[in-house]
């Protein structure tokens, strides 16, 4: 949203100074989020523990001039607008109902204990194609982030998708006047904030303000509370109840599982607005549980549910705080630290089961504090959800559970700590085991999940796929609804690690897949990879792969053409193509002189299907080449119109890359590939701070050794001591990709934070870097490239671009993957 101060003023209640208005386009609450440049204003916040008019003068300072305030600062300063208020909270949340009323679009509400958050995001990715959607970012559920999030809404939204969480009685009132929800859903209800109401059909009540005004309410009748409480409510206030069950008979709609896995779920979900048949891909309760009420929600909304089937294979799981990850002697960790309540333990156990099958199960809980429930009911309440488990032990952890001991059919050991349950750890056997993690955060299982999930290796490239999957949804966030997405894996996916990058996209619903050779498809293929896979150079001699392992050619020349439009003749099978069409960049492509005669080849094949043309831009990341890219672009249309006005037949169109998706909206056509934006590395400067870095290469200390005035290090002896000093040897050469052009002060390391030079030549093996009188020891973590050292000042050090660096890591270079 962009508006000025006047715009604003009026629409929380207030005057205008005297003066010129200023453009607003950014609200800020917290003095650290500040960033230079114009267009912000500031409410100062009054909280319990903190006030935002403590800061009006740094960021005075600073250059902000727009102040929403309940005071006036003593300090004289000139040219600042304040616009004064009695309740700065209430005044942004005026602000917020006043740009829903007047972008008036259609709001989903969504409220519950758990699943909020992945409900929101599913239904979006169900509708987003078919309406011009919008949904609240992140977890932005709260009296600061729903306006917030309203704030954000594009003006052209027709269909606002928005959470709404409460943790104190009296609160949902604020979030309705904003949101004014046409229709909703009620997730579910548990235990979570239970200490701050009186009852639970208190905490029932208090959530369902949110929907006093609604036309309709989706909720699950398998919550025994909600189905009891919600008729009256829905009869006092004429709303229509849409309830669903895993249960025939039940309720109105029927969630019924056909046949379901761990991965997998086929269902046919029947209810009076509209029936679906379809596939899921997972099959635990709680992704069940969150895709009926997302489907039921959009069926009552009058989508066609035959437009919702591939959406539905294509959800994926949303970035939680429940992280599911590979820990050393081959175990499984699961760690979730969002909720501790009844409810997120028993969908916890759940994913646990599901996700855990083939190994021994085990659980590591803390004290809840947060029940609402009574030492004694707390413990029974426990007891039945765990004893339903078939785990193999319980490891519990706080005074509470110390005192009062579970009622369980299996071991349990009990701690008083999580100091405690630290130093017992290496008593019991944690190999192959599947191990949750159910803590409250006062804690701190995070120690527990580094001790059981970190490996230590001489030298890692630690490939953080979580962040990926940040990377991903940022660039997919920029992209129009129903533009596909094609990412690049190859190069090993730009050293990250082709087949663990490739089920991270398939389970996260990418279209296609890029590869630059046929072999690196065939990989991807029997490692179980079922996405569609673009080949960028079909040699010759893998012509028959192709047909062999469903790949799909670049298809660049009318040699190469004839090459595979032959063979397919001969096998009898269709093959899928990608045109390559050259509007610029001077090296592979049709130009446009050979397309009379590549659409006369294309006409005669009976086993050619034209999956997609594209082309590829030279300097998308060079705003200096603005010009020469819309060139390109201009070209590229004009082709490809050609091409389907004589072929008579649709196909793809595909130009865009990392750099023109984040400048070149124009250039999206029907899909778009994602490189090296995915992996963390921006096309421009100004999109680096959105980005997380996917790859960190770590080395360790091998020795330190000391060295005297006049000692010389390593081959030719490039580097001799000024001054006596130590230098610390590390675990890297340039046989793992630390090229020999770092030597001689060129290249840095990071150690506890701070960067030292490699000193004389780089050896194949390792490197030395000089460290002073500095406290590094044998066995300290160097950090080559990653989050606190970019891999761009690496590439700049070496004189290239960070792909050459990345690309550039051995395969001996072992690769360990974080999902967290």
């Amino acid at each position: 949203m962009i508006a000025d101060s006047k715009k604003i003023a009026a629409a929380i209640g207030v005057q205008h100074p005297n003066v010129k208005a200023q453009i607003v386009k950014r609200i800020l609450f917290d003095s650290r989020q500040f960033s230079h440049g114009d267009g912000q204003i500031f409410f100062a916040l009054v909280g319990q523990h903190h006030d935002g008019h403590q800061f009006i003068y740094d960021l005075y300072q600073k250059g902000l001039r727009v102040f929403v305030v309940e005071r006036i600062p003593d300090e004289d300063l000139a040219d600042a607008i304040f616009l004064k208020v009695n309740h700065s909270l209430g005044a942004l949340q005026r602000l917020a109902s006043s740009i829903r009323d007047q972008i008036n679009p259609a709001v989903i509400a969504i409220t519950g204990s758990n699943g909020k958050t992945v409900v929101k995001e599913w239904l979006y990715r169900l509708l987003a194609p078919q309406t011009k959607a919008y949904r609240s970012p992140k977890s932005f559920n709260s009296q600061i982030g729903v306006p917030l999030s309203i704030w954000a809404m594009p003006e052209d939204t027709e269909l606002g998708i928005f959470e709404a969480g409460i943790s104190l009685p009296n609160e949902m009132s604020a979030l309705q006047k904003m949101l004014k929800p046409k229709a909703g859903i009620f997730t579910n209800i548990g235990t979570a904030h239970g200490e701050n109401f009186e009852s639970q059909e208190q905490k029932i009540a208090e959530k369902l303000e949110l929907f006093k005004e609604a036309e309709f309410l989706v909720y699950p009748a398998d919550q025994e509370p909600l189905h009891r409480l919600l008729p009256n409510f829905a009869a006092k206030n004429s709303i229509r109840l849409l309830d669903w069950s895993f249960q025939e008979g039940k309720a109105g709609a029927w969630f019924k599982i056909e046949e379901c896995r761990a991965n997998y779920c086929r269902f046919h979900f029947q209810s009076p607005e509209g029936s679906l048949q379809a596939d899921l891909p997972f099959g635990d309760e709680a992704s069940l549980q969150n895709s009926a009420n997302a489907i039921y929600l959009a069926i009552a909304l009058g989508f066609d549910p035959d437009q919702l089937r591939q959406p539905l294979q294509n959800l994926n799981q949303v970035e939680m705080r429940l992280e599911m990850k590979e820990g050393h002697n081959n175990t499984l960790l699961i760690n979730d630290a969002y909720n501790s309540d009844l409810e997120s333990l028993r969908v916890a156990l759940h994913f646990l089961q599901e996700h855990g099958k083939d190994r021994p199960r085990v659980l590591v809980l803390s004290d809840m504090l947060q029940s609402g429930l009574s030492v004694d009911e707390l413990r029974l309440a426990m007891s039945e959800i765990i004893s339903s488990q078939n785990l193999e032990a319980v490891f519990a952890i706080g005074p509470q559970l110390k005192s009062q001991s579970l009622e369980l059919p299996m071991p349990a050991h009990y701690f008083p700590s999580t100091e405690e349950f630290i130093e017992s750890m290496s008593r019991y056997n944690w190999q192959a085991r599947a191990i949750l993690l159910k803590g409250s955060r006062p804690f701190a299982f995070e120690r527990i999940d580094r001790l059981l999930a970190r490996q230590r290796h001489e030298t890692v490239l630690e490939v953080h796929l979580n962040r990926l999957v940040h990377n991903l949804n940022y660039y997919r966030s920029r992209l129009r609804g129903g533009t596909k997405l094609m990412v690049m894996v190859k190069a090993f996916a730009y050293g990250a690690g082709s087949e663990e990058v490739a089920r991270v996209l398939a389970f996260h619903g990418v279209d296609y897949l890029a590869v630059a050779y046929a072999d690196e498809g065939v990989a991807l293929r029997k490692a179980g990879i079922k996405l569609p896979i673009m080949v960028l150079n079909p040699e010759r001699s893998a012509l028959d792969s192709f047909f062999e392992y469903d790949l799909e050619p670049e298809v660049y020349s009318l040699r190469r053409l004839q090459d595979f439009k032959e063979l397919a003749e001969q096998r009898k099978e269709t093959l899928s193509i990608h045109l390559k069409l050259e509007t610029g960049m001077n090296r592979l492509g049709f130009v446009e002189e050979e397309l009379e005669q590549l659409m006369e080849e294309l006409r005669t094949s009976s086993y050619l299907h034209l999956a997609s043309a594209f082309s590829h831009l030279a300097a998308s990341d060079d705003p200096k080449q603005e010009r020469f890219t819309k060139g390109q672009i201009a070209s590229f249309e004009q082709m490809t119109m050609r091409l389907k006005a004589k072929l008579g037949t649709d196909f793809l169109r595909h130009i865009a890359n990392t750099g023109a998706i984040e400048s070149y909206p124009e250039a999206y056509f029907d899909m778009v590939r994602l490189g090296i934006g995915l992996y963390g590395v921006a096309a421009h400067s100004e999109e680096q701070d959105q980005l997380l870095p996917v790859a960190e290469l770590k080395a360790t200390v091998s020795q330190v050794k000391p060295v005297q005035e006049g000692d010389t290090v390593g081959y030719a002896r490039a580097w001799a001591a000024k001054e006596k000093g130590r230098i610390a040897i590390i675990s890297i050469g340039y046989a793992d990709g630390f090229h020999c052009s770092l030597g001689n002060g060129k290249g840095k390391v990071l150690i506890k934070g701070k960067q030292y030079p490699v000193i004389g030549r780089v050896c194949m093996d390792m490197c030395m870097v000089n460290i002073g009188s500095d406290p590094i020891e044998e066995g300290d973590e160097v950090l080559i490239f990653g989050t606190q050292l970019p891999v761009q000042e690496m590439a700049k050090a070496m004189n290239t671009i960070a792909y050459e660096v990345l690309t550039g890591i051995s395969p001996r270079v072992k690769r360990v993957y974080f999902m967290a």
